[in-house]
């Protein structure tokens, strides 16, 4: 039975699309790592997609190696017990981490956001009283799923969302596949003009991603007042 949450996301978006029902070998392996909230979501509605796959959802084991590269030896992060539950179409990775509940990987940007280790700093109006975080995983997976403010959209160097112009320029994404930029960003500066539709293309997910997982170091990132600061780096 679906979580009331994981239901009213349901109603406000719709199933996901394309779906790839579970089979019995990976439900038995994921149900020992995840919460029974979003096992509950992957069987009855698999791995499927939102937003014209700007959202994949996909079986972790899939990109175990992409989180050994990111993380290599780190003390907090290992992909033992780290899961990619999705990706984006641009190359930010969706986990989950049974010590650290969600958390996000920006390939692009080379960054981590973590809401448990790295929390978003706000300023709260005098007299309003701080909200405890729920420690219970079945509520913290809610996060998994996406929501109408959040469709993992990509911007270019003018800030201009780049999805439906990577569409029509470049047709649309199969399943498995991703838009990469050419050059990666990594090597030419974050700042880099190249950020643009012309420097992107179609390409296999899985074997971009390793490819990004490799070009640097990538760092812990909390977000401030609407700008990232890091808080030390991965690996």
């Amino acid at each position: 039975m679906l979580d009331t949450f994981f239901s009213e996301i349901i109603d406000e978006l719709g199933p996901p699309q394309r779906a790839v029902p579970l089979t019995s070998e990976q439900d038995e392996r994921l149900s020992k790592v995840l919460p029974r909230s979003f096992m509950a979501f992957l069987r009855m509605y698999g791995f499927g997609d939102y937003f014209d796959r700007r959202l994949q959802y996909c079986d972790p084991s899939d990109f175990s190696e992409v989180l050994a590269l990111v993380f290599a030896a780190d003390p907090d992060f290992s992909h033992k017990d780290c899961f990619v539950i999705g990706y984006s179409a641009f190359g930010r990775l969706v986990c989950w981490s049974q010590r650290h509940d969600h958390f996000e990987i920006d390939l692009v940007d080379m960054r981590l956001t973590s809401s448990k280790l790295a929390p978003t700093a706000f300023v709260l109006p005098p007299g309003l009283p701080k909200r405890d975080r729920s420690t219970d995983p079945d509520v913290l997976a809610r996060s998994l799923l996406p929501s109408k403010s959040k469709t993992f959209e990509e911007f270019d160097a003018q800030d201009q969302p780049m999805f439906d112009r990577c569409v029509v320029a470049h047709g649309s994404l199969e399943r498995g596949e991703c838009f990469g930029y050419f050059p990666a960003i990594a090597t030419v500066g974050l700042d880099s003009p190249m950020r643009r539709v012309e420097n992107v293309k179609r390409v296999k997910a899985l074997e971009h991603f390793a490819i990004l997982a490799q070009l640097g170091t990538f760092s812990l990132m909390r977000l401030e007042r609407g700008q990232y600061t890091a808080i030390r780096t991965i690996g």
